[in-house]
Parts: structure tokens; sequence; C-alpha cells
């Protein structure tokens, strides 16, 4: 009988397991693509969803700012609105975060949603001049590109005023987005740079204290002019 067909061969044993060890491999890799690729799906079920309803919400708040400009001296109280927008823009966030900034999905829902900022913006400054009010406002234009080191900064100290000053108006633009309307609004203002605060139609260039906003705002709980 040949060495290799001998009961017991080294051999043999080695090739049996190297096929067993291959086979088990195979498996594991397969089942590691299969999980990965359900994963990924649910992740992009997941932010498809959020955009969603996104634009839904985006949708019904719009359609409540019309309510309220057909007469907006009758003393409506939009504190919930306010905070409705901010929550709004936060969930944007975490989806440009989960999708990119060059997501095309994203980018259209900022559009949108700078829309809405900005014709919010309006009705605050029809308010104020018709209505005899003084609500303070804050323009914040950033960059997510990688060019604007402060503007994580920036957003972190606007944060605290929006949790400290509930009333205080608060818009946030992204500077690249390519829109007629914005880019209207920056040409007005002459936003050159990112971060860029403007208080009240007065623009500060460059990344701004905490301390000294509040400075400029003279701002208190005690004197906000928004009704909750």
């Amino acid at each position: 009988m040949p060495k290799s067909m001998e009961p017991g061969n080294p051999k043999i044993v080695n090739v049996h397991k190297y096929l067993f060890v291959l086979t088990l491999t195979i498996i594991i890799f397969a089942a590691g693509v299969l999980v990965g690729n359900s994963v990924a799906s649910a992740k992009i079920s997941s932010i498809q969803n959020l955009g969603q309803t996104l634009r839904t919400d985006i949708l019904a708040l719009e359609l409540q700012y019309n309510i309220m400009e057909s007469d907006p001296c009758r003393g409506i109280g939009f504190g919930p609105l306010l905070e409705e927008l901010y929550t709004l823009g936060s969930r944007l966030d975490f989806m440009e975060s989960k999708s990119g900034f060059d997501n095309d999905d994203v980018v259209r829902l900022k559009q949108y949603y700078s829309l809405v900022e900005l014709r919010h913006w309006l009705f605050i400054k029809k308010l104020n001049t018709e209505c005899n009010q003084e609500n303070n406002v804050i323009l914040y234009f950033y960059s997510n590109k990688g060019d604007c080191p402060k503007c994580e900064d920036q957003g972190h100290v606007l944060s605290y005023l929006h949790n400290k000053y509930p009333g205080l108006m608060i818009y946030s633009f992204d500077k690249n987005l390519n829109n007629p309307a914005l880019e209207a609004i920056r040409n007005d203002l002459n936003i050159q740079e990112a971060p860029t605060i403007v208080i009240n139609d007065d623009v500060y260039p460059g990344y701004q204290t905490r301390s000294f906003l509040e400075k400029l705002l003279n701002y208190s709980v005690e004197n906000e002019q928004i009704t909750e």
C-alpha cells in the first residue's frame, strides 16, 4: 500500500484540516458581507425616511408661517414654531453627518430649509417694523467643507445662547449653498468668510465669543419680546 494511502497519514489529515478552515473562512466572510449589506441597507432606508419626514415637517412649518403672516400683529405666540425650526435644523445636521454635505438629497433639503429660514427672518423683520417689536435676530453663516476650523465652536456658542434665551432668533445658513436668495443676502451683507455672525443687520466676521455676543445683544430672559 502506498504511504499516501496508509491510515493515519498526516498529509491526508492536513488536507482535510485546510479544507475545513477554508470552508469556514468563506462562510464567515459571506455572512459578514450579508450582514454588512443588511446594515447598510437599513441605514440608507433610515436616512431616506428621515429625509421624507423632514420634507413633510418643513412644509407644515411653512404653512404655519403663511397663516401667521395674514395678521402678524395679532399677538399669536410663535415660540413653539421657533423651537420646531431649530429642531428641524438639528435633524437636518444629523442627516448631513450621515450622508455627507455633498449628498444630493441633503443639498436639496438644505436649500428648501434655508428658504423657510429666510422667509421667517423676513417675517420677524416685518414684526419689528410694523408691530413695534424689538426681537433680537442672529444670522449665522458657516461652512462644513473642512475650510472653517472654528465653525463647530461657533455653533456650540450659538446653541448655548439658544438654550439660555429661547426667544432669541438664530438662523444658520451654509455659506456654500448655491441659491439665488441666499446669494442676494450674502451680497447685501457682504459675507466673505465663515464663520460670520450678523446681529440685527450688523456684520461680525470671524469667530465671536459667547461673552462678546451677549454684550452685543444686551439680552436677558426678562426682556424677551417673544410670546412663548
